[in-house]
């Protein structure tokens, strides 16, 4: 996916957004053209599986960022790549219906994976 596509899908993802991820949305398009570059998104993913990436992605990055954590550290980028690959795993073997709670699931793995990267790359060297 190009950058312009990129962006342009998160613009179409607003209406489905949550609005605590819908504010942040202005300031997460920059983060999301560098990630681009660095982690390039699959294409052809069903639409389902693709939704749960980008609102995993979006979580992550928020909450780097409200933890004032720069999501694209070069510790942080090659995370991104399992995060996609955990979340496109998950979906096959779940196989989730669109009235499902997935999309919710994703934003809270995102989530707990930001707080995940960021106690291992940074929090755990400092206690040991």
């Amino acid at each position: 996916m190009s950058e312009k596509e990129n962006e342009v899908y998160l613009t179409t993802l607003q209406s489905q957004l949550p609005s605590h991820l819908l504010v942040q949305l202005p300031k997460l398009i920059p983060h999301f053209r560098k990630l681009e570059t660095l982690v390039p998104l699959p294409k052809d993913l069903p639409e389902l599986l693709k939704k749960g990436i980008y609102f995993a992605l979006i979580q992550s990055v928020v909450r780097l960022l409200n933890r004032e954590t720069d999501p694209m550290l070069p510790e942080i980028v090659p995370e991104y790549k399992e995060l996609i690959r955990t979340i496109s795993d998950t979906y096959l073997k779940l196989q989730p219906e669109i009235e499902s709670n997935w999309l919710d699931e994703c934003i809270q793995f995102g989530d707990k994976s930001a707080y995940h990267w960021e106690w291992k790359h940074f929090d755990s060297k400092e206690l040991f």
